[in-house]
């Protein structure tokens, strides 16, 4: 299945302040969702059928690209890289 995938920073900082779930599975506060997208691993927060609209509504997302059969990793950060993160993109704004 062909799937754009999206970055908002706002929603990308809320997921690491706290626990969330995405369709039922619970994601734990740090889980960081990455996606190869022409040959580059990206962040990103939403990932939808290709042509689809996204469901947030975070006014800062962005198509970082699409791809079919993308590769997808989850990343587990430490307590120390959540804080250093949230500082450095709450400072980037």
């Amino acid at each position: 299945m062909e799937e754009d995938f999206y970055f908002s920073k706002k929603q990308f900082i809320s997921g690491l302040m706290m626990p969330k779930s995405i369709g039922g599975l619970t994601m734990k506060r740090g889980d960081v969702s990455l996606a190869k997208i022409n040959d580059v691993w990206e962040k990103y927060t939403e990932s939808v059928p290709r042509g689809r609209k996204p469901l947030s509504k975070h006014d800062d997302l962005v198509l970082i690209g699409f791809g079919k059969d993308v590769e997808i990793e989850r990343e587990q950060l430490s307590q120390q890289q959540i804080e250093t993160m949230i500082i450095g993109m709450k400072n980037n704004h």
